[in-house]
């Protein structure tokens, strides 16, 4: 097992807290809202377990769902093509046309206006987007089989060493890609068996990292040229006696990165390695990358949903707890020739009849009715709403609801413009992470 695969061993190890945090946030989006571990001294259960137990069955009002619909509908209302201005490129009038309608077609031919909305939802549940840039396509990654390392803890990953994606493929894909041999058959069949579709996919690591090679920069006044050679062969001329000592004099190192990509088998076996190129072929957006961390927006609304799910819970419990309909018949007042249960079963059919006499001092059936105890469960109901569209910056403007069926539309659009500053952070975020993948067109 090489130094490289256990580096990226431990860096997919370390993004486990994150693949963690973006499950429970993908539950919660979805509707699975009970599944979270309690303990209760030696016992470990789930919410939904726990109440049940209780005897009360958990109820949830899907709201997050609402309000990420809500997001990537005004994300696509607003949706436009990353066009390169003429400062950023240098290129002034037809090359400048001409470049922005390439980078509109390569979208186009990418069906970026639908895949746009399907990375904005992995973003908004996970924090964290990624996709690959190959040569005429862009290839969505999913966040839960990402992983990458930086050295410090910059926001537009700049800083990045480490990058890579496991993959999950059939047998035939592998040799597909990497069987050019009769060896290389071998000893792909040596690695990963018999697996097929029965026994489950095979596991492939494609790890990318960065690798400084150092030049030199040797100028040679004699001739007035300068040339850019691999510091490696120099020192082995200088070594050999080949380089002059009157060009070490002039001599400039200079540093620079090349990404290698490597790809191994899930035993840490070495299967293919690429050759260098100057970049990547990933682009990521991790949000908001303070401290290395990421946090998505949907995690800052579970605890506000959890709370709304508990209150109703609780509402439902106590309404089937209240009596309803229960009638109190005294038992000396019961007909002769009649049990109870024909008493209540002629009370509960419709026109029904039961022969009744009164006597002296026994009380007359009655039929006991009563509302749900007022703890203050409504008030806090929408209270629990109210917060979840603040702390969500959706707002009823932004759903289009009216305040009042006087408000002038001038008003409105300045309140629904009001309303999307409080989006505005997570949007631009992912409308820099669009401009990102324009960049790497090929």
């Amino acid at each position: 097992m090489s130094q490289l695969y256990t580096y990226a061993s431990n860096v997919w190890s370390g993004m486990s807290k994150f693949r963690s945090e973006r499950a429970r946030c993908k539950r919660y989006v979805y509707g699975d809202q009970w599944e979270d571990i309690m303990t209760f001294g030696r016992k470990t259960m789930t919410e939904r377990e726990f109440l049940r137990q209780e005897g009360r069955e958990p109820l949830k009002n899907n709201i997050l769902r609402r309000i990420l619909r809500n997001v990537i509908g005004i994300c696509r209302s607003q949706y436009k093509v990353p066009v390169i201005s003429r400062a950023e490129s240098g290129l002034a009038g037809n090359a400048l046309r001409e470049e922005n309608q390439r980078r509109r077609k390569w979208f186009g031919k990418n069906r970026m206006e639908e895949l746009s909305p399907r990375l904005l939802e992995e973003f908004l549940i996970s924090g964290l987007v990624a996709v690959k840039v190959e040569e005429s396509a862009i290839v969505p990654v999913t966040a839960d089989n990402f992983f990458f390392h930086s050295d410090g803890y910059d926001p537009l990953g700049r800083d990045v060493d480490l990058i890579g994606e496991v993959h999950r493929v059939s047998f035939a894909n592998i040799l597909e890609k990497f069987c050019h041999s009769t060896t290389d058959f071998r000893r792909l069949s040596a690695i990963y068996g018999q697996k097929d579709a029965v026994n489950g996919p095979c596991r492939i690591t494609e790890v990318w990292v960065k690798e400084p090679q150092v030049f030199a920069y040797i100028h040679d006044a004699e001739n007035a040229t300068l040339s850019f050679e691999n510091m490696d062969k120099v020192l082995e001329q200088s070594a050999a006696g080949d380089f002059p000592d009157e060009k070490a004099k002039d001599l400039k190192s200079v540093v620079r990165h090349q990404w290698r990509c490597r790809w191994f088998a899930d035993d840490g076996s070495l299967i293919c390695e690429d050759r260098p190129v100057a970049m990547h072929p990933y682009v990521f957006k991790a949000y908001p990358f303070i401290d290395g961390e990421i946090h998505s927006y949907i995690s800052d609304l579970i605890d506000q949903q959890k709370y709304v799910n508990r209150l109703i819970t609780l509402y439902d419990f106590i309404m089937k707890s209240s009596a309803k309909g229960v009638l109190l018949f005294p038992d000396e007042s019961i007909p002769q020739g009649m049990e109870l249960q024909d008493v209540a079963n002629e009370w509960s059919r419709f026109n029904g009849v039961i022969p009744f006499h009164a006597k002296p001092g026994v009380p007359l059936p009655t039929q006991v009715s009563s509302n749900a105890a007022n703890i203050g469960i409504t008030e806090l109901l929408k209270i629990e709403m109210q917060m979840l569209e603040d702390i969500s910056g959706v707002s009823p403007t932004l759903q289009g609801k009216l305040e009042t069926s006087s408000t002038s539309g001038t008003l409105f659009a300045k309140q629904n413009e009001a309303a999307q500053m409080s989006l505005l952070d997570v949007i631009r975020s992912f409308t820099d992470f669009l401009s990102c993948i324009a960049k790497r067109m090929p």
